[in-house]
């Protein structure tokens, strides 16, 4: 993964409010009709200079501040938000459930076999699949429309594939929730672990999509990101 970055590699933590509604106006005049708000999860917990930046700001959390961006974005730009914040509780779920449209966390997989030593999710607390499952949950529970998916590629089997998916269709079953499921494709980035580990292939995805739709039927939203593509 190459979307986390330490505070040495950033100028600062986070978007200004200023910087998110200039861009986001200039997304609307473009036609635009949805802001994906995508960040860190929590990373004040582990960074002084979120902390300090959150400060200077008034805020005292990153959930804090994403609330306050997305009402800012509803009220002033027209744009729906999507937030992508992570793990959350219930508490967070309703307060940002206030200012948004929808939100939204990849599953990647229901696997724990991928959190053990040398896999790819191992020294990741926030991949545990049961963190991110009650997540999507409680998400049920407060009846927010939800975007999750599959990561393939990263050392799972077909079959490990699978039961992530019918985890997620369990998931829609009891709160009938989730309005999108992506198919999302590894792809190796230079300066990373896995940055000589193999692709999948077109096939490869080609098949997972299949069985996903076949999972899923007629009427779910099947997403296979284009800019991912082999």
């Amino acid at each position: 993964c190459t979307f986390a970055k330490t505070p040495k590699r950033i100028s600062k933590p986070f978007m200004s409010m200023e910087q998110v509604l200039t861009l986001c106006q200039q997304g609307a005049q473009f036609g635009c009709q949805e802001a994906l708000l995508t960040l860190g999860e929590k990373p004040e917990l582990r960074y002084r200079a979120a902390r300090e930046a959150l400060a200077d700001m008034g805020y005292a959390t990153t959930i804090e501040y994403v609330t306050a961006v997305a009402d800012r974005i509803l009220q002033e730009t027209g744009l729906l938000p999507h937030i992508n914040a992570g793990t959350l509780t219930a508490d967070e779920i309703a307060k940002l459930r206030e200012v948004s449209a929808s939100m939204g966390i990849m599953l990647e997989s229901a696997s724990l076999r991928l959190c053990e030593k040398g896999m790819p999710h191992y020294g990741s607390p926030d991949k545990n699949p049961a963190v991110r499952i009650e997540t999507m949950k409680l998400a049920g529970e407060a009846r927010v429309p939800f975007t999750t998916g599959i990561l393939i590629g990263i050392g799972e089997t077909r079959r490990e594939r699978i039961e992530s998916l019918l985890e997620i269709r369990k998931l829609h079953e009891q709160y009938d929730h989730i309005q999108e499921v992506i198919i999302q494709n590894f792809r190796a980035k230079p300066d990373t672990k896995m940055s000589l580990a193999p692709e999948p292939g077109l096939d490869d995805l080609l098949w997972t999509i299949a069985v996903a739709r076949l999972i899923f039927g007629p009427q779910m939203n099947i997403q296979a990101p284009p800019n991912l593509s082999p």
